[in-house]
């Protein structure tokens, strides 16, 4: 099990936790919080086996909490865009490359594609009822038919090269929902060639991959001062003459 974030912060406590239960994470740290390690040794190229010490007052504030942290840096910069910093737990090269750990950091955002089919496909923020017991029925009812979907969709790709990530939520959703409209007074041999000709449908359903795409933030147009006399140029204009 890994957990894989974004910090805003250094949460020296959240990471503690996380490898006392036998886990790991993977999290993006800022330009600042990496120049806080202490650099031990290199791992290769652009890694480095690093110590972070929490100060006085995180380690009051969180009994218990270890004196120093031993994890690994990962310095990696993709084409037209600013470096960007990664911090694991995972400190063995010969288990997970850099570019391994690269790649399933930007695989996060599959992750919370779910939480948008949740949503927008699903349709869950339109929950009807008005009492609590009420609405966490709807969620689990909700939540029961993304599993169905995505179970579907497992089915659909079973014994193929795709990845259910591979297939649309949304057009499967759809086609599930015009099978079951179908009379639904047919033979054991009709329901089998209606499941079988499904799921070839959904096997249709494909998404365009693209890996290694970025959306620009709104309000980054503007040009950053570094300090001593040196200004980095917005994301988007670097992308835009790369």
């Amino acid at each position: 099990m890994y957990c894989c974030w974004t910090a805003a912060f250094f949460p020296y406590a959240a990471l503690w936790r996380i490898t006392r239960r036998g886990a790991h994470y993977l999290i993006r740290i800022s330009n600042q919080a990496a120049g806080l390690a202490r650099r031990i040794r290199g791992l290769g190229p652009d890694q480095w086996l690093v110590r972070f010490r929490p100060a006085s007052d995180t380690r009051r504030k969180c009994p218990g909490l270890p004196e120093e942290l031993i994890c690994r840096l990962i310095r990696y910069q993709r084409p037209g865009f600013r470096p960007s910093w990664l911090l694991t737990s995972l400190v063995d090269t010969d288990l997970c490359s850099r570019e391994e750990l690269v790649n399933l950091y930007h695989r996060r955002w599959t992750i919370e594609t779910i939480y948008r089919e949740w949503k927008h496909g699903l349709n869950i923020q339109n929950l009807r009822s008005h009492t609590p017991k009420g609405i966490l029925k709807e969620v689990y009812v909700q939540l029961m038919l993304s599993n169905l979907v995505r179970w579907a969709m497992t089915e659909a790709t079973s014994g193929t090269d795709q990845t259910p990530v591979h297939l649309s939520f949304l057009t499967t959703l759809t086609l599930m929902r015009k099978a079951v409209c179908r009379p639904m007074r047919r033979r054991s041999a009709e329901y089998a060639e209606l499941i079988t000709k499904l799921l070839a449908q959904i096997r249709t359903a494909k998404i365009r991959q693209r890996p290694g795409r970025s959306y620009p933030r709104p309000g980054d147009n503007r040009i950053k001062n570094k300090g001593h006399g040196k200004y980095q140029q917005p994301a988007r204009i670097v992308r835009r003459s790369a």
